[in-house]
């Protein structure tokens, strides 16, 4: 009598004949990682929408010649409220350099008069820096190197400032600063003659804010 054997049987005992164990595949899962890595939305907020406005100036204060003439500071907060915890840093860009009387990473530009005469320049000072509320430190730095003072000028070109501790910066989600504009008058010489007609400052930058997580 003739004896059927299965398939499957066959090739369980043909595993077993070359010396292993017959197996089924093995189940398989995957693991994944998932998040997002969200850029903070911050808006920036100042006194006067971030005019300084010096009113009407007397022509007889500007000094003959090379001299300039100092006039009375106006200081303004300037707040900057971040959706999320972040590093913040910027960088300034001077829209009147051309029109700077005195040619300096601190000087910015008050615009021209008389053709090409330059009213003079303005430097801006930060002061008074916080962060979610509490005294925090500035710096200035065009290396990428840190040092925290309590007040520092701003700078145009390659430097960066922002708010700091110690050699790092410093993260939050609220930054305050007072920000100092001190303009300064040029000569007559400086400007190609006396003031003949109404003349506006025209003083002018960009800030460029950046963030990180």
């Amino acid at each position: 009598m003739k004896q059927k054997i299965s398939l499957g049987v066959l090739a369980a005992a043909m595993a077993l004949a070359l010396g292993g164990p017959a197996f089924a595949d093995a189940p398989t899962a995957e693991l994944k990682v998932t998040g997002s890595l969200d850029v903070p939305g911050c808006t920036v907020t100042s006194d006067n929408n971030g005019v300084y406005d010096f009113g009407t100036i007397s022509p007889s204060l500007i000094k003959p010649g090379t001299a300039v003439t100092a006039l009375t500071p106006i200081t303004q907060n300037w707040d900057i409220n971040c959706s999320g915890s972040t590093y913040l840093t910027f960088k300034v860009i001077d829209n009147e350099a051309a029109s700077a009387s005195a040619v300096s990473v601190l000087n910015f530009g008050l615009g021209n008069v008389n053709g090409t005469g330059k009213i003079g320049y303005y430097q801006v000072i930060m002061s008074q820096p916080t962060v979610d509320g509490a005294a925090s430190s500035v710096f200035a730095s065009n290396d990428k190197t840190i040092t925290s003072v309590a007040t520092i000028n701003a700078y145009s070109g390659a430097y960066s400032m922002g708010w700091s501790s110690g050699t790092a910066l410093k993260a939050g989600k609220d930054f305050g600063v007072a920000m100092k504009v001190s303009p300064y008058l040029a000569g007559t010489t400086t400007m190609n003659g006396p003031i003949t007609s109404d003349t506006n400052l025209n003083g002018s930058l960009t800030l460029n804010f950046a963030f990180g997580l």
